[in-house]
């Protein structure tokens, strides 16, 4: 049995190789299981066409348009002691890769990060709340990794203890003004009112500020640093 499990739901759009290829080396420097979970018919076979599951665990899954309609099931495919759970427009950040590797996450059974929404090119993140920090519950024992199967539900187990490096998101980056509208409009047809009223700023950020704050990745790898430090457990 592997450590550590990497897992993945994704539908398999264009731009989600680059971030899949990203997993696979981050798999493989931390000598852990990269989990992809295609998401329809259409996925696996893309993922295939791509070379995807020669050496990863390929499982298939159908969602109802939303991951956490099938995460516990995607949790069920991973082998190793601890998950972590990754969007296919996530990548992490060079010290999470570097804490990764190392296994320094094994200092707890639970962990959130400190997630980055990037803007205009990958050095650069927003810093309005509350886009930052956003806290996203993504790395715990296998006991703890599953549970949530509402949309945006939070872990049962608690957000767990913050790490001290950053998560990067890449979905203003990599996905059009249009499609994220998209998003948002069907997280609305769930009934969850979570697209252009409460969940605007996470899908169109540029009408929903005035004026964005933006800063350098390297200080939010520093802030992260600092926050969690300042920890306390609750």
């Amino acid at each position: 049995m592997k450590l550590l499990s990497i897992l993945t739901v994704t539908k398999a759009e264009p731009y989600a190789e680059y971030f899949l290829k990203r997993m696979q080396q981050l798999a493989v420097a931390s000598n852990a299981e990269l989990v992809i979970a295609g998401d329809g018919t259409e996925a696996i076979n893309q993922l295939k066409r791509s070379g995807f599951g020669d050496e990863d665990v390929l499982v298939s899954v159908k969602s109802d348009g939303y991951i956490e309609s099938v995460l516990d099931a995607a949790v069920r495919c991973c082998s190793g002691k601890y998950i972590l759970r990754l969007d296919d427009d996530e990548a992490v950040s060079p010290e999470m890769f570097r804490w990764i590797v190392n296994q320094n996450f094994t200092e707890a059974d639970h962990w959130k990060f400190a997630r980055a929404h990037l803007w205009h090119h990958a050095s650069l993140y927003i810093t309005n709340g509350p886009l930052w920090p956003d806290h996203q519950t993504r790395l715990s024992v296998r006991k703890k990794s599953g549970g949530r199967t509402s949309i945006h539900a939070g872990s049962p187990f608690g957000g767990g203890r913050l790490a001290p490096v950053v998560l990067e998101h890449w979905k203003f980056l990599v996905k059009s003004r249009e499609e994220r509208r998209a998003i948002a409009n069907r997280y609305d047809s769930h009934g969850m009112g979570l697209g252009t009223q409460g969940m605007l700023w996470f899908n169109i950020p540029e009408e929903s500020y005035v004026k964005m704050e933006l800063k350098d990745i390297s200080e939010a790898a520093l802030q992260a640093v600092i926050d969690a430090e300042q920890w306390v457990e609750a």
